[in-house]
């Protein structure tokens, strides 16, 4: 049972393992009673080994979404250095796995430590969107995605977030107390499948698969 416990997150203390479950109980609740939260294609995370979750990015609440669905598979996740200015936030996001980027720069510090993570067999969920959107959709893919999957060689999950732009906009200091949220986690796609397209077409079929997920997810939701 131990073993089983240290897969999730290998390496991590198993206090920081244990944080993060009681953690993911909370959010579970939480998400579930305002935001009737469901999740699908939860089966396709890779239970072991080098794993790339690539996510649309709607609102603050995407972290903790992806998490709650996919908790089997304890994450790291890149986050803006801006949001480590705050001490006490510093600490929870830290505690959380959070790696600290310098947004709109080649910050190769960061790259490196996510290789690193991934090649130590961690699972790394990232936005390569950059920051959240506008209007709800998925926009371009910055191009460190790509780095990401030639060095590390991750299997690649596509993950599509709906709803919770409507619940918590940009913009808005709060997020809503209710709405419908869902989360869909795609088949994942191997490494060699993605560079074999060349960068561009690589990311772009990356994005135009998670924004097709985004739309089934609506459908799904407006049921």
């Amino acid at each position: 049972m131990l073993a089983a416990l240290r897969a999730r997150q290998p390496g991590a203390p198993v206090g920081r393992i244990l944080g993060w479950y009681a953690l993911h109980l909370a959010a579970f609740y939480w998400m579930t009673a305002c935001y009737r939260y469901r999740a699908w294609g939860v089966e396709n995370i890779p239970e072991s080994g080098p794993v790339l979750l690539v996510s649309n990015h709607q609102s603050y609440l995407d972290p903790m979404l992806v998490g709650v669905g996919g908790h089997r598979r304890q994450f790291y996740a890149m986050a803006r250095s801006t949001l480590f200015r705050n001490k006490a936030f510093s600490g929870i996001i830290r505690f959380m796995n959070a790696v600290a980027v310098e947004r709109g720069t080649a910050d190769m510090t960061a790259m490196r430590r996510c290789i690193e993570l991934l090649q130590q067999g961690n699972a790394l969920l990232i936005y390569p969107e950059g920051t959240r959107t506008l209007d709800g959709k998925t926009g371009p893919f910055a191009t460190g995605t790509m780095l990401l999957i030639k060095r590390a060689k991750p299997r690649v999950v596509p993950v599509a977030i709906e709803g919770s732009f409507q619940a918590w906009p940009k913009g808005r200091s709060l997020p809503r107390p209710t709405g419908r949220i869902g989360v869909m986690y795609g088949e994942p796609i191997d490494a060699e499948t993605l560079i074999n397209r060349g960068a561009t077409e690589g990311l772009e079929h990356l994005r135009q698969t998670i924004e097709a997920m985004r739309l089934e997810l609506a459908r799904r939701m407006a049921r």
